[in-house]
């Protein structure tokens, strides 16, 4: 089996390394600094993306967005000219699954099979091989796809036909994201009312409130100063944002979501969208009057 990897950001460089541990892998990225990094870990860097698809049965993408997996299948140069029929496209993007399932439909024209298979779980997760992998494939596809994606984690769950692993991760991303705000609002009003931020946590994790977030990221970064994320805002607020548009498209209320994407435009209206996502705890502070990060921080 030949496998092609395409998008070696912070995530899919991630992604690819774990598979490169049992795979050979060609890689693609514009990039030159991520090429040779996997190129260092024993991947074949190749020149351009035509030259991997002319060559791998199995091509995977992880790009910041459905917008640029379009661009990179059907735009000027695009991979769908240069897919072999029979070639499997696994996209890891965080996608929206509207776009998703038109692109698979396009591709099916010429015998080319177009998965999802979003991640959740973090660059640390894609690293110890326990990241979960949500897919989005017919019963056959899936077939077709574990044995690369068992790869990465054992993690994998077929969570419905074309589109549906995008959707799930949407509905992830939005219950998350609306748990890291509440989550900080909830420390900076502990802190207001005399309660220190670390010894609010301790107490918060021994009852109801006890989540993910508070453990894995709070707790460790945020109250040591540390906000580095490798996420950051803009992408917060895109996932959001395509989480409620999909509900507003199934006829699903989305109270807490809109409100969610909203606190998110005003911490990119404040930090800007580059910034990383744990900056909103910046936000409350300055909002709340605490100090729930330490006044001094690192964002690298």
């Amino acid at each position: 089996m030949d496998i092609g990897y395409i998008g070696l950001g912070n995530m899919g460089g991630a992604l690819a390394s774990r598979l490169q541990l049992t795979h050979q892998l060609r890689v693609y990225d514009r990039s030159e600094a991520a090429l040779n990094r996997l190129a260092g870990e024993g991947a074949t860097a190749v020149g351009d993306a035509a030259a991997l698809a002319k060559a791998c049965d199995v091509v995977i993408l992880c790009l910041p967005t459905s917008e640029h997996v379009r661009s990179a299948l059907f735009g000027a140069d695009g991979l769908a000219g240069d897919l072999r029929p029979g070639t499997l496209v696994i996209d890891q993007t965080s996608g929206d699954p509207t776009a998703t399932r038109a692109m698979a439909a396009e591709l099916a024209h010429h015998d080319i099979d177009l998965i999802d298979a979003p991640v959740s779980g973090g660059t640390k997760g894609a690293q110890a091989g326990t990241i979960s992998i949500m897919v989005g494939a017919s019963d056959d596809q899936f077939s077709r796809a574990t044995e690369v994606l068992s790869a990465i984690s054992p993690n994998i769950f077929h969570a419905g036909d074309v589109g549906a692993g995008h959707a799930m991760k949407l509905v992830n991303n939005v219950i998350s994201g609306a748990q890291r705000l509440l989550t900080l609002e909830g420390l900076a009003l502990a802190a207001k009312n005399g309660v220190t931020p670390a010894k609010a946590v301790e107490i918060l994790k021994a009852g109801g409130a006890r989540n993910s977030y508070m453990e894995k990221v709070l707790e460790p970064n945020v109250l040591q100063g540390n906000l580095a994320m490798n996420f950051t805002l803009g992408l917060a607020h895109k996932d959001v944002r395509l989480a409620c548009q999909l509900a507003m498209d199934s006829d699903v209320p989305m109270f807490y979501g809109n409100v969610t994407r909203e606190m998110l435009q005003v911490c990119i209206n404040e930090m800007g969208r580059d910034a990383q996502v744990d900056t909103a705890a910046l936000v409350i502070d300055r909002l709340a009057g605490t100090h729930v990060v330490p006044e001094e921080y690192t964002v690298d």
